[in-house]
């Protein structure tokens, strides 16, 4: 057996889980309920990366991978589209039921090493 590391480079939010919930059955859920939102949020999207069994889960609108022994940068995107993306993630947050978790952080570029 061995490992894969990788590492995402991405414009969203962490979501927290409670203790014990596995990341996977989060994302399970997210998927089925984001194609009911797919016209408030159409780029938004999930990520679940983290440290091999303690993933975490990740709302994306922009992901991009960085291979392992290399770089990458945050994307153009203009003050616009973060904005647009911003209320997005916004409305995915909230028909989600994410708005309940205090000190929710706010939408920015985030850079998650993965090991699996």
């Amino acid at each position: 057996m061995g490992y894969y590391h990788s590492t995402y480079f991405a414009y969203g939010i962490h979501i927290p889980l409670p203790d014990g919930t596995p990341a996977w059955t989060e994302t399970d859920r997210i998927d089925t309920e984001l194609t009911k939102l797919k016209d408030r949020c159409p780029d938004v999207g999930h990520l679940e990366a983290g440290h091999y069994d303690a993933d975490m889960v990740f709302l994306v609108t922009k992901a991009d991978t960085i291979p392992l022994g290399q770089y990458g940068r945050a994307s153009t995107a203009t003050a616009e589209q973060r904005a647009n993306w911003d209320l997005q993630l916004a409305n995915a947050v909230h028909a989600l039921g994410y708005s309940n978790i205090p000190d929710l952080d706010a939408p920015g570029w985030i850079c998650v090493p993965d090991l699996s």
